[in-house]
């Protein structure tokens, strides 16, 4: 019979032990009643606690409560910030279940352990959040901007979400110089927007570069940037073999539209 997914994650000592996997850490049986409080799990249903279910939002709500605490494990969590953290972090759920379903479904002899996370050098990071505000971030900003997150003084490398969320930090900190800085939550739910979700380390940039490219257009060097902040990854290599392309010329608005409409083509052909 085969296995459904989310019922046998779903189950309180599953879910409990894949929590305690991503969080590195054992969780006590005081800190899964709070942590069942904060997702709206905590009520009677006639069983023992370790044959009680979740619904579907609880499990998922458990998952990122757990993934939230690995990243931030002295921020004070609110159903609110947890809600609002689950809504802008729908790929770590994503990665979990991918996981369980290549462990269950698989044979136990060809079980493989969770992959680690993708870390990227701090110092890569720096540089793209250089490149943004068009200056050299002093050491002092940059600590500070670390500690903000949570991130460890002498820390040399940091998960792909936490990069992410440092580069977006600089594209903020460019639009905004003397606003104070949005809570880690509004950050997150803020990266949620459409001009965002291709934004890497690779293809960053700032609201107001965006503006100044819809009315004035951009070089060729900046298209690649231009199409990302609408859902399109692609390469300058790629930009090549579409022909027409050349990185040091200047396109129009309209010319910018018809790009957009060619990469859209490519994507569903």
């Amino acid at each position: 019979m085969p296995l459904v997914l989310e019922d046998w994650i779903g189950q309180s000592s599953n879910l409990k032990n894949q929590c305690e996997k991503i969080r590195g850490a054992t969780i006590s049986e005081r800190t899964w009643r709070d942590w069942e409080r904060l997702a709206g799990a905590v009520y009677p249903q006639g069983k023992k606690v370790s044959e009680r279910s979740y619904t579907p939002e609880q499990t998922e709500l458990l998952l990122c409560l757990a993934w939230y605490r690995k990243c931030y494990p002295r921020v004070k969590v609110t159903y609110r910030s947890l809600r609002n953290y689950w809504q802008s972090n729908e790929y770590k759920l994503d990665e979990v279940f991918d996981a369980f379903c290549e462990a269950v479904n698989s044979p136990q002899e060809k079980q493989t352990p969770t992959p680690a996370p993708k870390l990227i050098a701090l110092s890569n990071v720096k540089k793209s959040c250089d490149q943004i505000m068009n200056r050299c971030i002093s050491r002092n900003c940059w600590a500070s901007w670390k500690r903000f997150l949570g991130i460890p003084k002498y820390e040399r490398y940091v998960e792909e979400g936490l990069a992410s969320i440092l580069v977006y930090m600089a594209c903020w900190r460019h639009d905004n110089p003397t606003k104070k800085f949005p809570s880690v939550n509004r950050l997150i739910t803020m990266m949620k927007h459409w001009s965002r979700r291709a934004m890497t380390l690779e293809t960053n940039s700032s609201g107001k570069m965006y503006y100044r490219w819809q009315m004035r257009g951009c070089l060729g060097k900046d298209l690649a940037k231009y199409l990302a902040a609408y859902g399109y990854k692609i390469s300058t290599r790629t930009l090549y073999k579409w022909g027409h392309f050349s990185q040091r010329r200047h396109y129009s608005p309209s010319e910018l539209s018809e790009w957009k409409n060619i990469a859209a083509k490519k994507r569903c052909a």
